[in-house]
């Protein structure tokens, strides 16, 4: 085939090779999110045709598959999940089998876990068990029974999945779907690359704690997670979103954002422009302002300051004044 495409004129991309390391990997998952990044946020024919060849030519989304199951294969989130689930008492036995929904499932280590119920989403599905889907089309409250009512998960797993959304608004609203999924008290696992949180140019492991807490999941910082220098791990508990927190969190974005001009330059990191456009609807009722706003000065402060400009205005006139009477 690749003979008859070469006599025909047409272009050959050789094919990609198989991933058998571990920085192979890294660097097909980190090409594959610079490109798909630019392919989101550009307009133009002749670039979005650039990254088109640039992921054939990595291999497209079935090398960045394969390289997100060799990394998993290193770092179990299934196995974290599956320990803390029996710390909490929710996978016992005797007890039913939790219901827990995976998003962006790669691989079927959590399908494979025995005791859980667990329904798995992909936008591009490997296997047969793992439904083809976006987990910002399904209907909040959970799954729908037979009767015909919403029953929500008991758990929900989103690893490596938030920092692959190309757009900080669409995160936001896919950590409110995330709560939307969950019953009062059930537990979300959230994985992330650490240098989303220590290379950000917006965002710290503490304002996105509060960015969890302000859509109503509540991480435990106490709990106990893998070791790991690459890897941030949260483990939240559902809620109601927590208003005070999400304005914590935006003005901690808000402040991150206006000093980062007056930052010197560092090396350039994926992780540096990982950010959340949280604002608005938090969800079960809940709101705040799209964006923080800086407080403004009252009335008695601009006076004092108009005042205070002008005593230094007459210092400096008298100054002058006295320089000119002694020449």
């Amino acid at each position: 085939g690749r003979l008859r495409l070469w006599r025909m004129g047409l272009s050959i991309v050789p094919l990609p090779k198989r991933i058998k390391s571990r920085k192979h990997a890294r660097k097909v998952t980190s090409e594959y999110h610079r490109i798909t990044e630019r392919l989101h946020h550009t307009t133009s024919s002749d670039e979005r045709a650039k990254c088109a060849a640039e992921l054939q030519a990595i291999g497209g989304v079935d090398a960045y598959q394969q390289a997100s199951q060799f990394n998993t294969a290193l770092h179990s989130t299934s196995r974290w999940v599956a320990r803390r689930l029996r710390a909490h008492g929710v996978l016992a036995a005797g007890k039913p089998p939790p219901r827990v929904l995976e998003i962006g499932a790669i691989n079927t280590q959590l399908l494979d876990t025995p005791g859980l119920h667990v329904r798995a989403l992909d936008l591009n599905s490997q296997d047969a068990r793992i439904e083809q889907r976006d987990f910002l089309t399904l209907p909040l409250g959970g799954a729908l029974e037979a009767s015909g009512a919403s029953r929500p998960y008991d758990a929900l797993v989103c690893s490596m999945v938030l920092n692959c959304v190309p757009d900080a608004r669409r995160r936001f609203d896919m950590l409110v779907c995330m709560r939307g999924q969950l019953r009062v008290g059930g537990l979300c696992f959230v994985v992330l690359p650490g240098s989303c949180l220590s290379h950000s140019h917006t965002l710290t492991h503490d304002s996105f704690a509060d960015c969890l807490r302000g859509v109503g999941l509540a991480p435990d910082l106490a709990a106990e997670t893998p070791a790991s220098a690459k890897l941030a791990y949260f483990e939240c508990a559902a809620g109601l979103p927590d208003p005070a927190a999400a304005l914590r969190f935006q003005r901690a974005r808000h402040e991150r954002r206006s000093g980062h001009g007056s930052q010197p330059p560092r090396r350039k990191s994926r992780g540096a422009d990982f950010d959340v456009d949280l604002g608005g609807a938090l969800g079960f009722g809940e709101r705040i302002g799209r964006s923080f706003e800086a407080l403004q000065p009252s009335r008695a402060q601009k006076e004092q300051r108009a005042a205070r400009a002008e005593f230094l205005r007459q210092l400096k006139e008298e100054k002058l004044n006295g320089e000119k009477g002694e020449g």
